[in-house]
């Protein structure tokens, strides 16, 4: 019994660290979080980041992969369903158009929708404007797949080879969920949303799809 329940504490104490790290860095940015300001958040003592982690980059990496973690559960099933359909090599131009469309959605479902994603967010996109080393967790588990999923449904869409401009409309795609998040209070403010309610989330999934079905339909007559 007394084992179990330091196990339990353990857990507990270090996805409160977690928790926790992911508000400080979020607020604050890597360089001003201090250890102390995450330990009072999470209500553990200091030395519990080091014992647990190995000091404050190890709970970054932490922190990080936490958010990839749950952004991958929103994505990999359509990320493994793209890579089926590509090894095929005779996906119709509807089928391709539709699982970039169903990609896109999920992650509007997750970067717009989601309760955490405002959390998640300031973390992310300052690992896009100043990466760390945490970077490389984001763009190989996150990033990267979805980019070349798209791309290569794109490819396939078109007729098209798969190149480093198919990797860049892929980016473009990807960008519009991006600016959803962003730009959050300029929606909140020029179209009077509450930011972000269900039906609010559907209206800008709505608004993506049919932006991304034209502009890759647009692709068959250049």
């Amino acid at each position: 019994m007394e084992s179990n329940a330091k196990t339990e504490g353990s857990a507990g104490a270090k996805d409160r660290l977690i928790e926790a790290g992911i508000d400080v860095f979020g607020d604050h940015s890597y360089e001003a979080a201090t250890t102390r300001m995450i330990a009072k958040k999470a209500g553990v003592n200091i030395a519990a980041i080091p014992y647990y982690f190995n000091g404050k980059q190890g709970l970054y990496l932490s922190v990080v992969e936490h958010i990839v973690e749950k952004l991958q559960a929103f994505v990999q099933p359509t990320i493994e369903m793209v890579g089926e359909q590509t090894a095929r090599g005779d996906l119709a131009p509807a089928e391709a158009i539709l699982l970039v469309e169903t990609l896109l959605g999920k992650m509007v479902d997750f970067m717009v929708g989601a309760p955490e994603a405002a959390r998640f967010a300031q973390i992310v996109l300052r690992e896009h404007l100043h990466p760390s080393s945490a970077y490389e967790i984001v763009y190989d588990r996150v990033m990267c797949p979805i980019i070349d999923g798209i791309a290569a449904m794109i490819a396939a869409a078109t007729g098209q080879p798969l190149s480093d401009t198919m990797k860049m409309r892929a980016l473009a795609f990807m960008g519009q969920v991006m600016a959803f998040r962003v730009a959050r209070e300029t929606m909140v403010r020029a179209v009077g949303f509450a930011g972000y309610s269900a039906e609010e989330t559907q209206m800008i999934r709505r608004v993506i799809l049919e932006q991304t079905r034209g502009a890759i339909e647009s692709m068959f007559r250049s």
